[in-house]
């Protein structure tokens, strides 16, 4: 069996492919594809490739779309390739047999025209420690999120099947098989779906009528909306296990593997694959993430900017290894290539300490490719 995880230079974003099935009957996940730029950069060069070596099909078959969340650097390169699809401008043409986006319309069941216009929302400012750099580009993201759902019906692949309407866990259909790979939702939780919902519709929608709360509604949406609602999968091939975490809060994820089973409550999980949330970030991690989710690989997808991944992050993952060198820190970019060289040298400084104390854990930079 196939089971290789890819994580493509995404700069301070996601994309990943997910190779399953067999040589025979190749399987094939698109997760995310990054902020602008990287469908022609990364996502794309690499596609045509798989094509290629799969004989140069008609058509490349994809098993598997998906939007963790609506934020740029994760939604942008999907807008770019689905709306490509529609428009038959895209080579080679790609056929998804299903995909998983919850749209922020799907998410909250709002259909505000104005929230997908950025120019609706107040100049750029910093909101609530937003990662984000302005507040329309919080907005704007809500209207690539709808953009894509309309690309995907038009594709005729919207809905997602067999999750519709909307991906949690606690659905019917997961876990879901395709190719003896097993998917099972952990985030976001059927709950916290339906709490965001009722806080939308009581409070949100009144201070969307009050020009000047609309820094408040982008900062809701930043900090509410997207990372709340960002879908994570525990991928599984026989005995290997992947997790795919998005942006989701670690707790929410802790939370979801108890719910869907993979881990007791208030125990641990060993996993081969653990693709770090929010590049790296430490904003939504805490020290019980890494000592209950013990991975053989830890992926970072970032290129240091906005300071991602953070050092104390990298300190989790150490102290909840302590004693326990037998694992492999990836990350998506070459030190020398980071666009953040202050980033960079905090990394190299860290990881000359860790070696200092005599700590033998492996990293790896670039060209993220991990075969089970």
């Amino acid at each position: 069996m196939v089971f290789i995880l890819e994580a493509l230079p995404a700069a301070h974003g996601d994309s990943l492919l997910l190779h399953f099935g067999t040589k025979a009957e190749p399987g094939l996940a698109i997760i995310d594809g990054g902020p602008t730029g990287i469908l022609n950069k990364s996502l794309l060069p690499r596609l045509k490739e798989i094509h290629e070596e799969r004989g140069k099909p008609k058509r490349l078959t994809v098993d598997v779309g998906m939007v963790s969340h609506i934020d740029d650097d994760h939604i942008h390169g999907i807008d770019d390739l689905t709306q490509g699809l529609v428009q038959n401008k895209i080579q080679p043409i790609l056929e998804f047999k299903r995909f998983w986006h919850n749209s922020f319309n799907d998410l909250l069941g709002d259909d505000d025209e104005e929230l997908g216009t950025a120019a609706s929302v107040v100049s750029a400012a910093s909101v609530g420690g937003s990662v984000q750099p302005n507040t329309s580009a919080v907005i704007a993201s809500v209207g690539q999120g709808r953009q894509v759902r309309k690309s995907l019906d038009t594709l005729g692949i919207g809905g997602n099947k067999p999750f519709s309407p909307l991906v949690v866990n606690g659905h019917k259909s997961s876990p879901l098989t395709i190719n003896k790979v097993k998917f099972t939702v952990v985030a976001p939780l059927d709950q916290q779906v339906r709490d965001l919902q009722k806080e939308w519709a009581e409070n949100i929608k009144k201070m969307k009528k009050d020009k000047a709360k609309k820094a408040e509604v982008a900062a809701y949406l930043d900090k509410s909306v997207p990372n709340l609602a960002s879908l994570v999968f525990l991928v599984e091939s026989g005995k290997k296990r992947i997790l795919i975490t998005g942006d989701a809060r670690g707790d929410h994820t802790l939370t979801g593997l108890e719910k869907c089973g993979a881990m007791k409550k208030g125990g641990t999980m060993k996993i081969d694959v653990l693709k770090l949330p929010h590049h790296g970030s430490d904003r939504d991690v805490d020290h019980d993430y890494f000592e209950r989710i013990i991975a053989d690989h830890y992926v970072i997808s970032a290129n240091g900017k906005y300071s991602n991944p953070d050092i104390p992050t990298l300190e989790m993952i150490s102290a909840a290894r302590k004693g326990d060198d037998d694992f492999t820190i990836h990350f998506t970019y070459a030190l020398d290539d980071f666009s953040d060289q202050k980033v960079a040298k905090e990394i190299k400084t860290f990881l000359a300490k860790e070696k200092k104390k005599g700590r033998k854990y492996e990293t790896a930079f670039g060209n993220v490719r991990i075969a089970l």
